[in-house]
């Protein structure tokens, strides 16, 4: 009877602990997911540096002209990525079966409702079939443009992304600003947008 009791405060002591590992670990989890608040004016080390759910990617291409490739829509209309110029453009690598794809999804369509079209576009390209795209972001209620990379062939560094996501931030004058591989936040795409060069 005493190693009963014993075994029972013991297991509720395990439950405990247990629990309040897995609360600690959301925390932790939702924290990151928050950051920055902003980062106007901030350089580049200064997003670098953030705790962040994603890296930096493709830095040796900071800086430089992004190339010019063109793909198309779930519709079969084209998108040539020199036709975006005057405007901030996010380009994001994704699969509908990637859970931190679908993650970033609520913050792409928040980017978009915050930004005119006059502003900034985004163009999110998958190697997927356009009409299962098409279904997937109608169910999503997905507002940027979704593409389909098909036959297309990309140049460097588009080329070279093998982790999804990725995402480029190019300026409007048409360089890139910024790469990151992993689910970047909506309070860390503005920030990055903000990075002076």
């Amino acid at each position: 009877m005493v190693n009963k009791k014993k075994f029972q405060k013991i297991s509720l002591i395990v439950v405990g602990f247990a629990a309040i590992a897995v609360v600690a670990v959301f925390a932790s989890v939702r924290s990151r997911l928050n950051l920055p608040q902003d980062a106007a004016g901030k350089n580049p080390e200064y997003i670098a540096e953030t705790p962040k759910t994603w890296d930096v990617a493709f830095a040796s291409s900071f800086g430089k002209d992004a190339p010019d490739f063109s793909v198309n829509d779930i519709t079969g209309k084209a998108h040539k990525l020199s036709d975006y110029r005057g405007r901030n453009v996010v380009i994001v690598f994704w699969a509908t079966w990637c859970p931190p794809c679908n993650l970033e999804i609520p913050h792409l369509i928040e980017l978009r409702n915050m930004l005119g079209e006059d502003k900034l576009a985004i163009l999110s390209i998958s190697n997927e079939e356009p009409e299962h795209l098409k279904h997937f972001a109608e169910s999503k209620g997905i507002n940027y443009t979704v593409t389909s990379l098909g036959d297309s062939p990309l140049p460097e560094p588009f080329a070279n992304v093998t982790s999804i996501p990725t995402s480029f931030f190019i300026d409007p004058e048409g360089k890139i600003k910024f790469a990151a591989v992993g689910l970047v936040p909506l309070a860390d795409a503005k920030g990055i947008m903000n990075i002076e060069q």
